[in-house]
């Protein structure tokens, strides 16, 4: 009954996933018309907003500071499409002046007769008549022609409208024209109240989320504010930048129309991917058409290259970072997708609208899934990565993970957040018999391995610096040990500290076990023993060591009862030895463990093998220090054991 309700319950929640998105779609398909001077707006006030900040830096109030930037801005735009206007039209009068260019440059392209694609191109049609056609001999001895069935035209019907009325013939006329400029207006005058009052609709937004979230739509807010007006800005300076540099290098070839083609680069570089290639085709087709030779089109297609190569290396990943946060498959699909849905200005959006979706989907949880599908970030992280590897039997991989981990983060987070997720994840799987007992071994010995390699390494390197530093002792540390005889605490030596190690209940503990050792081998001795071994065999082989620091790992699910049996066997044995426990798992009350164990003789519950290195840490610290003191206290007794004998002896005389 309850997996028949929890299948119910997951059909109706994707029936009303895929009803809410269809629901957003069709809103954002039929509301084209009110969410595009919308869309415009947001974007133009993200992009003026810095502006805007920096004129209120300049003590400018708020009003003046809105204007201005503003002002400049829809001016740059107004001359810019006034500009584009005018050049399209010179060259729709000039075009039709270059067709003997055009012409010579479509002959230079022509086929002779003698070639495959002609004599191809004939076989077709004598085999693949054109319909209508009537193939007819010339003779006897010539090959089949295909001769065209000529018919006459049909009659030609017309059929008189009623005349409009002067209302209709306005409206007909007046409307595409009204339309546009009222959409203008709108942007113009909303892109001045976001400005204007940028603080009050932030306040707003946050009330509309409510007060259980304003730290997360602060944050929200924060970062869609800071990235995608950054982003924008840049994006707005690079393409501006490249079109005008592309314009006057146009111009110095003498392409002709050069400033309309620089600003359509500028516009084309929006889209991803694919704008920036075509910018260049009507240049291209206007160099071809109007040039008398090749050297022109060759020169711009070089010069585009060239520029291009520069700008997407150098110019953007400065600006932009490494990338633009987008996986190159997100870009595309979400042009794809603006312009279904919102036509060439989707197109032209589609970029800025996307980054806005990732950012939403960082700080809204149920947004998550946009984060997962849009951002450039492995969808799975290091620690899934590595165990996926070593799943598929593939260890170089999970390996290289690994190493790459390492020099990111270093060697304790590593081990921490890669290798030791790995071994709890095949103990749950091997629990439910989801892997095979060869696949667990292989991960235990592909673990180990992954960071074996390098200890040996490091141990043959510390080996050949420990020769080399033997070789070259030093005359003054003899008189350093000359000062420690004669009682000098800030030059006396402590023995080498001695670390137990004992593996709980399971093989995994062993592994747990190697790292920790490879994290604290440089500071003391470790000793490990094995799982293979009894509880008394421990017991006794820690008695014999007399270590200063006992370590007892465990890796869940299980092994409280054996931890809890082992702390008090050892505890029994050696009443003062420090006992620390590694308890490498998920808790579900750290205190009521920590209560557990220490009634069982434990001294200390730690929760990672960083965690554990800082408390030996802390602990060689304090025992070296108390040997310190206690050697002092010893010699300063028996430098005075003297004087009172002196002493005692005038006094008897």
């Amino acid at each position: 009954m309850t997996n028949q309700r929890d299948r119910e319950s997951a059909t109706g929640r994707v029936f009303f996933s895929l009803g809410t998105v269809s629901m957003v779609l069709a809103m954002l398909y039929f509301g084209k018309p009110v969410f595009v001077p919308i869309a415009l707006s947001v974007l133009l006030a993200f992009i003026l907003t810095p502006l805007v900040s920096v004129l209120e830096k300049w003590k400018l109030g708020r009003l003046p500071a809105v204007l201005l930037a503003s002002g400049l801005a829809f001016a740059i735009i107004g001359m810019a499409m006034w500009a584009l206007v005018s050049q399209v039209q010179t060259l729709a009068v000039d075009l039709p002046n270059h067709q003997q260019e055009i012409k010579s440059k479509l002959e230079s392209f022509q086929l002779r007769e003698d070639s495959t694609v002609n004599r191809l191109s004939n076989m077709f049609n004598e085999l693949f008549p054109t319909p209508g056609a009537v193939v007819e001999p010339d003779s006897p001895d010539d090959p089949i022609a295909v001769v065209e069935e000529v018919t006459a035209p049909p009659p030609t019907i017309v059929v008189a409208s009623e005349p409009e009325s002067p209302f209709t013939a306005a409206t007909e006329i007046l409307l595409p024209v009204v339309e546009p400029i009222a959409n203008v207006a709108f942007v113009i005058v909303l892109v001045m109240f976001l400005l204007l009052r940028r603080e009050d609709i932030r306040y707003r937004l946050i009330s509309l989320m409510g007060d259980a979230a304003l730290t997360g739509t602060t944050r929200l807010m924060r970062d869609t504010a800071e990235r995608v007006s950054k982003y924008l800005l840049n994006l707005l300076l690079v393409n501006a930048g490249f079109g005008l540099w592309f314009g006057v290098g146009l111009y110095l070839m003498g392409v002709p129309y050069a400033p309309l083609w620089g600003f359509l680069t500028l516009c084309f570089r929006f889209i991803p991917f694919l704008g920036s290639p075509a910018s260049v085709l009507f240049p291209l087709l206007v160099s071809v058409a109007t040039s008398t030779g090749w050297t022109q089109p060759i020169a711009v297609l070089v010069f585009f290259t060239v520029s291009e190569l520069v700008t997407g290396n150098v110019i953007e990943p400065v600006l932009f970072g490494k990338t633009t946060g987008l996986t190159p498959v997100a870009l595309l699909v979400a042009a794809l997708f603006w312009a279904w849905i919102w036509g060439p200005v989707g197109l032209l959006l589609s970029t800025p609208l996307t980054v806005c979706l990732v950012v939403l989907g960082q700080h809204l949880p149920h947004l998550r899934s946009l984060k997962v599908l849009l951002a450039e970030q492995p969808v799975l992280d290091a620690r899934l990565q590595f165990f996926q590897r070593l799943l598929a039997q593939d260890f170089m991989e999970g390996r290289r993970v690994y190493k790459q981990y390492v020099n990111e983060f270093g060697q304790e987070r590593a081990f921490d957040e890669v290798l030791i997720p790995a071994l709890s994840w095949t103990r749950i799987e091997r629990g439910k018999e989801s892997i095979s007992a060869a696949e667990e071994q292989f991960i235990w010995r592909a673990t180990r391995d992954s960071f074996i390699l390098d200890d040996k390494k490091h141990s043959d390197a510390s080996e050949e610096v420990a020769v080399v530093e033997n070789k070259l002792t030093d005359p003054e540390d003899q008189g350093n040990d000359e000062a420690a005889d004669h009682g000098d605490p800030g030059t006396l030596n402590t023995r080498r500290r001695r670390l137990f190690g004992h593996p709980v209940h399971h093989e995994s503990e062993e592994i747990a076990l190697a790292m920790l050792s490879q994290l604290v081998g440089n500071d003391c001795e470790v000793e490990l023993s094995t799982t293979k071994e009894l509880p008394s065999q421990v017991v006794s082989k820690i008695s014999r060591s007399q270590p200063d620091v006992v370590v007892l790992s465990v890796l869940p699910p299980g092994g409280l009862p054996q931890l809890k049996y082992m702390c008090s066997e050892i505890r029994a044995s050696q009443p003062t030895v420090p006992i620390v426990v590694t308890y490498l798992g998920k808790m579900k009350d750290y205190d009521e463990l920590l209560v557990r164990v220490r009634e069982a003789g434990a001294s200390y519950l730690t929760t990672s093998l960083s965690q554990t290195k800082h408390q030996i840490d802390v602990l060689l610290k304090e025992i070296n220090q108390a040997d310190v003191n206690d050697t002092v206290c010893d010699r300063s007794r028996s430098t005075e054991s003297p004087k009172s004998n002196v002493e005692e002896a005038s006094h008897v005389s």
